[in-house]
């Protein structure tokens, strides 16, 4: 499967698990870039490419230098909505989101540009909402499904994600959680 720009991105949060929404198109290229040069392209954000990388291997659902051809053969069998994400093969990006629709496998270029990820969109459809790190993107997404784990997450990051979700809401996400009552080490693990 080729990689492929998001062509709407005017839906926000798109639901490619549902059959009434349209996958994006598809886009044919080739050439494939190897892991060995693949973040030469990206020396000059090391911080911020270390930062993604140290979020997404976390998340469980990243899969590294996984092929197209490998991510298709795993999510075939899936049902649509699973997904992972795995280092881009076009080597102008860092990653690409893989999607299992009920039309098949999308592979989605995520974009960075300065501190910000995006999905790749097609000449003219605007500008897809940006966010600061890969993982946010995906969740924001996350109507996509399932994710397709690479590992199991530990109790800690299930236990860490479940308290930031339970506290969400409007204003800053830091602040209402230096409101809890917990000890400033497992603060500081929540705010991270």
């Amino acid at each position: 499967e080729a990689e492929s720009p998001m062509a709407a991105c005017a839906m926000v949060p798109l639901c490619w698990c549902c059959p009434s929404a349209p996958a994006p198109a598809v886009a044919a290229m080739s050439g494939a870039a190897t892991p060995s040069y693949h973040f030469k392209s990206f020396c000059g954000e090391f911080e911020r490419v270390e930062s993604a990388l140290e979020r997404l291997e976390a998340s469980g659902y990243y899969w590294g230098s996984l092929s197209g051809a490998e991510a298709k053969r795993l999510l075939t069998s899936q049902l649509p909505g699973v997904f992972l994400v795995r280092d881009s093969s076009d080597h102008h990006h860092l990653f690409t989101l893989s999607v299992r629709t009920t039309t098949g496998i999308t592979n989605l270029r995520i974009q960075q540009q300065g501190s910000a990820f995006h999905l790749e969109a097609l000449p003219g459809a605007g500008h897809p909402p940006a966010f600061c790190c890969v993982v946010q993107l995906v969740e924001h997404y996350l109507c996509l499904g399932a994710p397709l784990r690479c590992k199991v997450p530990t109790l800690q990051e299930l236990c860490r994600r479940a308290v930031r979700t339970s506290v969400q809401g409007r204003g800053d996400l830091r602040a209402r959680l230096q409101g809890l009552p917990v000890p400033q080490g497992l603060l500081n693990s929540l705010c991270s």
